[in-house]
């Protein structure tokens, strides 16, 4: 059975219950008043018919003296006043005197007195006065009337009950079916994600705990489908990852081999060995390289954040990088300005140097071949951040491959890259060590002209 069909059968009966107590509450009370209205109303006609006869009597003993006969004619004159539903009786010393109605039993004691057996019928007896004490006069009044009334009232009474019932289970049936729909729209779209439908999402209006709950549906839904499309994401490049690897390693292990059997299977010269042996040994550095790389990339996933919390010299690193490359640039007829603002920075000294390393690295071999070329390092304090600028007048980047140029062993020149010893993992292995820092990485270029590497660090991960 579905819930709402249980939480309608569940409050259907109650409210059933509570209408049925209620309206047998509201039938007893008002039978209870009618009824007590009819008695005051006979005890108000019959104290003032007592008080009229006592007077009447009164009157009368003084022409002639009170006998059980007179009495008798004294009552049944009263009586014929009344209609069929009252009757006035006469009780003198215990024995009844006037009408007596068939199949009425007399009641023994004085006031009030209600026989409801067959049908309503209310009894009033007092004595007549003190002074005639051994007269007793009683009024019964019939409440057939009443009771044909209140045949026609009750029957309205338990209608009215059944058609309120009716008409609230109908309602109720209505609400809890509108009200608890917004589950089955839950359950719906539970049942599409189970079958993978990763965009599904439901929509619930309103301000109570269904919706609250169907607004945490899709928050689940939302933050699964973004984990997904992130898994599918990492799953594609792993491939693509593995692929680029296995055609990388091939070139290397290649040429290593096919040096290798030539020197074996053929009788060459020392220069000729000395010749393959050089290329052997630049395939092998070339392998350590890409290995390497690889490895350092696979150890910043791991590393924790402790690392990148220490505070080093950033102007050391400057003075050192400066002073290496300065020299080596100065042979290769290459202008190297290296510019640095701030003291000390928040992070990992040693990845921080290898981001550096690798983007100068990487503009030397734009302009390795340039006569004019020059790489220009800029480190400066703009309040709350560290930016870091690397640029170059080299051969710059296509605009078509800067969404790449991030991605491992994607290169924009291959053969070129190849012959000054590019993995293509160099800017990939710098944009992770960008990220464990939260920092920005960005670039700029245009063909010929040069390009722009532009690195911000947040100021949680640095000091000035």
């Amino acid at each position: 059975m579905k819930l709402w069909k249980k939480v309608y059968l569940i409050t259907l009966i109650v409210i059933t219950i509570c209408v049925n107590i209620g309206f047998g509450g509201i039938v007893y009370f008002t039978y209870e008043q009618m009824l007590e209205n009819e008695k005051n109303r006979c005890i108000s006609e019959f104290e003032i018919l007592r008080q009229g006869m006592s007077s009447d009597v009164a009157q009368m003993e003084q022409s002639i003296q009170l006998n059980h006969t007179y009495f008798e004619r004294y009552i049944k004159a009263y009586d014929s006043y009344y209609d069929d539903n009252i009757h006035i009786i006469g009780i003198v010393n215990n024995l009844v005197v006037g009408d007596i109605v068939s199949d009425c039993v007399l009641p023994k004691k004085n006031g009030l007195v209600v026989d409801e057996e067959q049908h309503t019928v209310i009894y009033v007896s007092q004595i007549l006065d003190q002074k005639h004490s051994e007269y007793r006069v009683m009024m019964r009044r019939d409440l057939t009337e009443f009771d044909s009334m209140w045949d026609v009232l009750y029957p309205l009474y338990i209608g009215g009950g059944i058609i309120l019932s009716l008409s609230i289970s109908l309602v109720l049936a209505f609400v809890v079916r509108m009200m608890l729909k917004p589950l089955e729209k839950l359950e719906s779209a539970a049942k599409l994600m189970q079958e993978e439908n990763w965009s599904t999402r439901v929509e619930i209006r309103g301000n109570d705990e269904i919706t609250r709950l169907g607004i945490q549906f899709n928050a689940m839904a939302d933050s699964v489908e973004e984990n997904i499309n992130k898994l599918e994401q990492q799953s594609i490049q792993k491939q693509q990852l593995i692929n680029n690897l296995a055609h990388e390693m091939n070139t290397p292990i290649t040429s290593i081999r096919g040096f290798s059997e030539y020197m074996i299977m053929t009788e060459i010269s020392r220069e000729e060995k000395e010749e393959c042996l050089g290329f052997i040994s630049n395939e092998s550095k070339r392998l350590k390289e890409i290995s390497a790389t690889l490895l350092q990339m696979a150890q910043l996933g791991e590393n924790d954040n402790s690392s990148i919390k220490n505070i080093f010299s950033m102007k050391n690193m400057c003075e050192r990088l400066n002073n290496l490359y300065s020299k080596s640039f100065e042979d290769k007829k290459i202008e190297f300005n290296m510019h640095c603002e701030v003291e000390e920075m928040q992070g990992n000294e040693v990845l921080i140097e290898s981001l550096l390393r690798n983007l100068i690295t990487n503009a030397y071999r734009a302009i390795f071949d340039k006569e004019d070329g020059h790489i220009d390092v800029n480190i400066t304090y703009e309040s709350p951040s560290i930016k870091i600028e690397v640029s170059d007048n080299g051969c710059g980047i296509d605009e078509t491959h800067l969404v790449q140029i991030f991605e491992p062993f994607y290169r924009v020149d291959k053969e070129r890259s190849r012959e000054n010893g590019g993995s293509g993992l160099g800017l990939a292995f710098c944009k992770k060590i960008v990220e464990l820092h939260k920092g920005e990485i960005k670039v700029e270029s245009k063909v010929d002209e040069g390009t722009i590497f532009t690195i911000i660090f947040g100021e949680n991960f640095y000091e000035k």
